[in-house]
């Protein structure tokens, strides 16, 4: 066509350029041209929108006066957030607020221009494209109610001057990848939106509606997978839809082992530069073209977790603080991490395709694998099980660590990386994470294995540690077979008296202990303590450590007497040796006074446990897991003072403080809740009782599992909570089924097998089946004085309980035959004093009353009064009943009564 009068503008290379011949003369002013009906050039948007709320923008874009909207916001997030698809909704779902709506590419102030120039072509013909800019500029100061959008604004140079132009007229919404900061959103006057991923409701939903499938768990694995980010839903959609047979768990596979492929690949149809490689790809160019540091920053983090990182980790990638603090500044700014409270976070797809250096031009595969290993390894604290103050660190790092190790491949030599899974293990050992710390120590015992070979000594003491695992974990059979065949390599590779070795010998014979082979035990102990001595010398940390170990087997093979002697010399050599306020001297102190309470000693244990609290929580502090610890002793120590009310708060108390620092599923939480529970039964508050104990099974059921030997004292001590709140029935059916797995998993002469056979014959006591209490009873007998001894406190248990159950069976007679001999072999055994000594002589009384012994039952029931008064106090409940006791016989005596009470004492 002829031209006659035109100005041409051309805007890049190669284009086709129209001039259009217009008298200007005959144009209107721009304050002259209305819009009569809403006018728009929006785009199509998406028929599925899940998960976000439009009221949130329309919040941000006040009405003003008459109604007339004005108001400018910024929606700004991370590339593929759906940003622009949130904008385009509002906009066609507001529309009717609106004489126009103005969608602009403004990606480049070019782009701007040419979007303002299509307003002035839609409004009315111009000259020229300078004349159409500055006309679109004037309607919009002349005219109110419109929606202009400003769609992925990568300078906001480029329309600062436009913002300030069209400012009170009416709605501008920018959309950005880029984060100004607040001090820049509120100099622009835009009401900042940042925009987050889905929720996983939303996300499955989504998947659901663009797949057609019905699979809503696979479809939150792969939503977990992509991070809630709503274009890699889309693009996942996409591609499952168009592959049949494939399915959400079919595209994780593919994003498993072809994601550099996967990422890039919209589907049929889709638009190639909307694939969540190219969106960060061409933001990656940008910050690389700025700043190399950041680039760097960026392909670092790629190998690390997307949970929230201490900046101060990545320090060592500058040399200049200020300059990483510039970079990660840069990175935020186009919401490539996001920061907070002095930590980075990044999505996991942003790291996925750092890592597979996807990118239209071929840029090199992302490095940085071994260097996020030494910020890693810089970034541990020290000593992870006693330093309390690194914990909180300890727990940032955790997401880091595995993934950075997961990264690792399977043929790694990485000795940094080996450490790192090594004193993590340890970490998550000692904050009670047990299977996990399995897992960890097996991975790291292969990798040992691989990179430094069977006889390495780092690979004898990974196994040392699998061991150890396994023994917390109660896989004790398994601890019992790794640890016998340690010691035999320990030997032929390091030597009989190596240090390693001594210690392989010390973890078999606590090995042999937790199986329950104590007497096995004793004797790995007692010949491991000789050679120590020989080796050592008899002040070696080493050496006193096996004397603790020593005299704890004496305490569990019911040689408490000998254990209480062995505890007070090694105090008195720990504090001449390691000082006063050394943990291992604390721990001394809290074996000794466990010892004291065992020997019947509990006035002592009081004392001795409440100044060892004093101390703990002087040189530890109060939430170290050893003062924790202390505070547990204190409250059982008064539970067995008879002070069960103050036992039941402090309990209740260490409950609290316990959860605050070691979390909900920690075995130390658990077995205060026991604790907790057996008070309250105690205390009388046997339905509290009741329902703690059920919900701590279910807890222990799913944290350590069904055959561990928490869980299968858990579920005693619920037997017991049923039987003392008259739910005989149940009682017995729990204890009947709990004897079966103690068989299966500990075997038939493990003392809590042994245990469980007790509360077996007690449950059929209280539900009336006598006789075979009494059979029950009779050959467990025999049996732990063949595994125990005659004189381990647990077969003269077994005794009370045999004579208790010919009492109630009318075999009187040799009830009371039973109790006098079972007083001898305690007064022998325990001493006077015992608590334990106490409760026979009681029970000896009873037997005396039913056995028309009134006289002699009266005289018993005085002097143990007497004694117990002495020995426990007025107010302890055994007092009481002894004083209840001496009067029901005193009654009987005057001819009142029959002699009989229904208030008798718990069976020791």
């Amino acid at each position: 066509m002829s031209v006659q009068g035109g100005h041409g503008v051309q805007l890049g290379n190669h284009n086709v350029q129209t001039n259009l011949h217009v008298d200007a003369s005959t144009l209107l002013p721009a304050q002259r041209v209305a819009a009569d009906a809403t006018v728009h050039n929006l785009p199509p948007a998406s028929g599925v929108f899940v998960g976000r709320d439009l009221a949130m923008l329309a919040g941000l874009l006040p009405g003003g006066e008459g109604g007339v909207v004005v108001g400018q916001a910024a929606v700004h997030g991370l590339g593929g957030i759906g940003k622009t698809e949130l904008v385009l909704q509002y906009a066609r779902e507001y529309a009717d607020r609106y004489r126009l709506v103005w969608w602009v590419t403004a990606d480049t102030a070019e782009n701007v221009g040419l979007g303002l120039a299509a307003l002035t072509r839609r409004l009315h013909p111009v000259a020229t494209l300078a004349d159409a800019q500055a006309w679109a500029v004037g309607w919009l100061q002349s005219n109110r109610g419109w929606l202009l959008v400003l769609d992925n604004v990568e300078r906001v140079e480029d329309i600062t001057g436009l913002l300030g132009q069209v400012m009170g007229q009416g709605h501008v919404v920018v959309t950005t990848r880029r984060d100004l900061g607040r001090a820049r959103w509120a100099r622009l006057r835009l009401a900042p939106l940042r925009l987050g991923v889905l929720d996983r409701a939303a996300s499955i939903a989504l998947l659901t509606e663009l797949t057609g499938l019905q699979d809503a768990a696979a479809a939150g694995r792969l939503a977990a997978d992509l991070g809630d980010l709503p274009l890699a839903l889309e693009q996942a959609g996409a591609y499952i839809s168009q592959h049949e047979g494939l399915g959400c768990d079919g595209y994780r596979a593919l994003l498993a082992t072809q994601f550099a492929q996967v990422a890039a690949d919209g589907g049929e149809g889709g638009a190639a530069q909307r694939t969540v490689a190219s969106v960060w790809q061409v933001t990656m160019h940008t910050v690389r073209a700025r700043s190399a540091l950041a680039d760097h920053v960026m392909r670092v983090l790629g190998w690390l977790a997307p949970e929230a990182l201490p900046d101060d980790v990545l320090l060592p990638l500058a040399d200049d603080p200020g300059a990483l603090g510039d970079a990660l500044a840069l990175l935020a700014s186009y919401n490539m991490i996001s920061r907070s409270a002095g930590s980075v976070g990044t999505h996991r797809l942003v790291q996925a395709v750092a890592r597979a250096g996807t990118s239209p031009d071929g840029l090199d595969e992302p490095d940085g694998l071994d260097e996020a290993v030494r910020l890693v390894l810089a970034g541990l604290p020290d000593d992870p099980t006693s330093n309390v103050a690194g914990w909180p660190r300890w727990n940032e790092l955790l997401p880091h660590i595995d993934t950075v190790l997961a990264h690792l491949p399977s043929t790694h030599e990485n000795a940094a990386a080996l450490y790192i899974g090594n004193v993590t293990a340890i970490y998550r050992q000692s904050q009670g994470q047990v299977a996990e710390a399995v897992v960890a120590f097996e991975q790291l015992l292969t990798d040992c294995r691989r990179v430094l070979g069977d006889d390495h000594p780092n690979t004898l003491t990974t196994r040392a540690h699998v061991a150890a695992a396994y023994r917390e974990a109660g896989r004790v059979a398994e601890a019992v077979v790794v640890s016998e065949q340690l010691l035999i390599d320990c030997q032929r590779v390091l030597a009989d008296d190596h240090p390693n070795t001594l210690n392989s010998r010390s973890n078999l014979a606590a090995a042999y202990r937790e199986a329950g082979r104590v007497a096995e035990a004793v004797v790995a102990f007692e010949q491991l303590l000789t050679d120590c001595r020989r080796v050592l010398a008899d002040d070696h940390s080493n050496t006193l450590a096996i004397r603790s170990n020593l005299a704890a087997a004496y305490r569990e093979a019911g040689r408490v007497a000998e254990a209480v002697v062995a505890f007070e010399q090694l105090l008195t050599d720990c504090r001449r040796v390691l000082g006063d306020d050394h943990p291992n001297t604390l721990s001394s102190r809290s074996n000794l006074a466990a010892a004291y309470r065992e020997a019947g000693r509990v006035a002592e244990a009081v004392v001795a446990f409440e100044q060892l609290l004093t101390d703990r929580r002087r040189v530890l502090g109060d939430d170290h897991p050893g003062t924790l610890s202390s505070r547990a002793h204190v409250a059982a120590a008064y539970r067995e003072a008879g002070r069960v009310a103050e036992a039941v708060v402090a309990f209740e108390q260490l409950l609290i403080d316990c959860r605050r620092v070691l979390g909900d599923d920690h075995p130390d939480i658990l077995i205060t809740r026991s604790n907790l529970a057996a008070a309250y039964r105690e205390a009388g508050r046997v339905a509290e009782a009741v329902v703690m104990s059920e919900q701590l099974l279910i807890d222990c059921q799913r944290v350590l599992g069904d055959d561990h030997p928490d869980t299968l004292g858990t579920r005693n001590n619920l037997a017991a909570a049923y039987r003392e709140a008259g739910r005989v029935a149940e009682a017995v059916v729990v204890s009947a089924q709990l004897l079966i797995d103690c068989r299966r998993v500990l075997g038939d002469d493990h003392p809590n097998t042994l245990t469980a056979r007790a509360h077996v014959a007690a449950a059929y006591r209280e539900a009336g089946r006598v006789a075979e209490a009494v059979v029950v009873s009779e050959q467990l007998l025999i049996d732990c004085r063949r595994v125990l001894g005659d004189d381990h406190p647990n077969t003269l248990t077994t005794r009370a309980h045999v004579a208790a159950a010919y009492r109630e069976a009318g075999r009187v007679a040799e009830a009371v035959a039973a109790f006098e001999r079972l007083l001898t072999d305690r007064l022998r055994v325990l001493g006077d004093d015992h608590l334990d000594t106490l409760i026979t002589r009681s029970n000896l009384a009873a037997a005396y009353r039913e056995a028309g012994r009134v006289a002699e039952a009266v005289v018993m029931s005085e002097q143990l009064l007497t004694d117990c008064q002495r020995v426990l106090g007025d107010d302890h409940p055994n007092t009481a009943a002894v004083r209840h006791g001496l009067a029901v016989a005193r009654a009987a005596m005057d001819g009142h009564g029959d002699g009989s009470t229904t208030q008798t004492l718990n069976l020791a």
